[in-house]
């Protein structure tokens, strides 16, 4: 199949290429803006979040070039997602526009969920993309970053709970 180009896509199989590739560069750019999370926050249960997702984004990666590979006649690339790149920008304007504490946090934990909330679909259209191509491999490895993202959406909504209660009260 090789590198998709502009208007190449032509068939679902060539769709779900797309897919994967966009979830590739999803994931290599939450790499680094959850590095930037880490360094921005405060709160040491939502730094320890961050950590962990970022080792399990890591491994996201990894699953996602072993898809690519497969389907792509072993050439490895990703696709600019340019929803990732404004949603990690909007992390990046908090940062910039607000001091270190309560309040920086608040906002990193709803960016970091509209992310989830994005891989979320991105995972599930994918996984269920694979499943109609008969990819029953793919489909184990995407529902396996599926779960994964659930958990640490779940996660952070109960870090979410706390923090903007005490970011409210401190305000």
């Amino acid at each position: 199949m090789g590198f998709l180009t502009p208007n190449n896509i032509k068939d679902f199989r060539s769709l779900y290429t797309l897919q994967v590739r966009y979830l590739l560069s999803t994931e290599n750019q939450i790499v680094k803006g959850l590095q930037s999370m880490i360094e921005n926050t405060t709160d040491d249960q939502l730094k320890q979040a961050f950590q962990t997702h970022l080792q399990e984004t890591q491994g996201h990666v990894s699953r996602l070039e072993q898809i690519i590979a497969e389907i792509n006649d072993g050439d490895v690339d990703d696709k600019k997602d340019p929803i990732i790149t404004a949603l990690i920008g909007s992390g990046e304007n908090i940062v910039s526009e607000s001091d270190k504490g309560l309040l920086r946090d608040a906002g990193l934990l709803a960016t970091a969920q509209k992310i989830e909330h994005y891989e979320i679909a991105s995972y599930g259209s994918a996984r269920n993309w694979a499943q109609v191509l008969g990819f029953s491999e793919h489909v184990e490895l995407l529902q396996q970053t599926l779960d994964e993202e659930k958990h640490a959406d779940e996660l952070l909504t109960t870090i979410a709970q706390q923090t903007n209660q005490r970011a409210a009260a401190a305000a």
